[in-house]
């Protein structure tokens, strides 16, 4: 924001901006080791995975999952119980019993495919936990660059009330025009303008909080400090090791298992039945009976080969798109390297120069002024221009906090580092 004050009021607001600066600096500072530990985000963070909606679900695939493992490895065929009774000339009473076998080892290949989409669900949960807390890391980045800026705003409200009721006292002392006093009025006016914006961004950010966590209240974790780069080892992640990749790859073995069901599961299996009984000639005389059943189905009008047919051409293209997760992980852990770096490298220029430069702006404009050798509305510019540079700031280092939060989802770092700041 730019405010446009007459030479007059100049010298009053010298010390009015810097101290309205410096105090809101100090709020800021205040709040933020007050509500905010990265322990808390720790802390945050699990409390609304242990009991995410979409964790939960996923959570309940894999015990799907594991229930269809067990249910897969028992036994395919039941035995059947046989009786017959036939009332003629000659009495027949047997009874029997029958079952089909397993010729074709359909049970170990039903086994291997549920287990496959076991891996597969295990993978899916994990990486749904991945995503809930990326996303809420990153709302918690938003959140505090919001929460940040806010406190900026408020800053220069101050600043401005302070200065238009100067202009009022002024004004009615004969010393100040009615332009200038319109001015001062106006640098209010926009004060509230920005922070009626900023508001807005805080109110969203602190919506995609609620609607994560499941919470509604106003104060939320906030970050503090800048990111640890001792974890960033992109160098020593191996992309097969990534959710992303195990679960591609489980899903093309899953695929690859259900060819060989599908071809087990086409093939006729035979039927064995033992029976016993007795036959009655009506004249008291009686014959034990015993028999052996032997049924095998003849699978002369559908043999189920389009079954395979099908399956091959699933796995080819789950190969396929493992294939293409597998370029994409990699580009995506590599770019969000880079990423971060430069986002890191920016940060260290400015904490290396960007603050002791504002700090010597502000003295070099305070001696310039002291000196006569500037005025108040090129002091005054020039000093709000530092504010705007604190604003970048700001934004710089919730870029930093995002760019860190996408490289722990693309490593997969995630929970590692949030164990690792508790």
């Amino acid at each position: 924001m730019r405010y446009i004050i007459p030479v007059p009021l100049g010298a009053i607001l010298i010390g009015l901006v810097i101290a309205s600066a410096s105090f809101a600096q100090s709020e800021q500072n205040d709040t933020l080791s007050s509500q905010s530990s990265r322990p808390l985000i720790a802390g945050f963070v699990q409390s609304v995975t242990s009991r995410h909606p979409a964790i939960i679900a996923a959570q309940a695939e894999v015990d799907a999952a594991s229930a269809r493992v067990a249910g897969a490895g028992r036994a395919l065929y039941n035995p059947e119980l046989e009786a017959d009774f036939e009332d003629a000339d000659v009495t027949t009473k047997t009874v029997g019993v029958a079952q089909t076998i397993d010729w074709s080892k359909k049970r170990q290949a039903r086994t291997d495919t549920a287990e496959a989409d076991l891996i597969a669900a295990k993978a899916a949960l994990e990486l749904v936990q991945k995503s809930v807390t990326t996303d809420l890391l990153s709302a918690l980045a938003e959140h505090q660059s919001a929460f940040e800026q806010m406190q900026l705003a408020k800053a220069q409200i101050r600043l401005a009330q302070d200065f238009l009721e100067l202009a009022k006292t002024r004004k009615s002392a004969g010393d100040l025009s009615q332009s200038e006093y319109l001015t001062a009025r106006l640098s209010l006016s926009q004060a509230l303008a920005q922070q009626a914006s900023i508001q807005v961004q805080l109110s969203q950010a602190r919506q995609q909080l609620a609607a994560l966590s499941g919470e509604q209240k106003d104060v939320w974790p906030l970050l503090v400090g800048v990111p640890q780069s001792g974890l960033l080892r992109a160098g020593n992640i191996q992309v097969d090791s990534l959710p992303e990749v195990r679960f591609a790859t489980a899903k093309t073995n899953g695929f690859r298992s259900r060819i060989k069901l599908a071809d087990r599961m086409r093939k006729a299996d035979p039927t064995i039945g033992l029976r016993f009984g007795q036959e009655g000639d009506g004249l008291g005389g009686n014959s034990t009976l015993f028999g052996v059943r032997v049924a095998i189905p003849l699978q002369i009008f559908n043999n189920y080969s389009e079954s395979v047919t099908a399956a091959r051409a699933e796995a080819i293209g789950a190969e396929a798109s493992a294939r293409n997760v597998h370029r994409q992980i990699g580009a995506r852990l590599q770019a969000t390297t880079e990423r971060y770096l430069a986002s890191e490298k920016a940060w260290r220029l400015w904490q290396d120069a960007g603050t002791a430069q504002l700090g010597e702006q502000r003295e070099l404009l305070n001696t310039l002024w002291e000196a006569g050798e500037t005025d108040a509305v090129a002091y005054l510019i020039q000093l709000n221009q530092t504010f705007d540079a604190e604003a970048a700031a700001i934004e710089l280092r919730s870029a930093l906090w995002r760019s860190w939060f996408d490289w722990l989802d693309a490593s997969n770092s995630s929970s590692y580092w949030l164990e690792a700041i508790q």
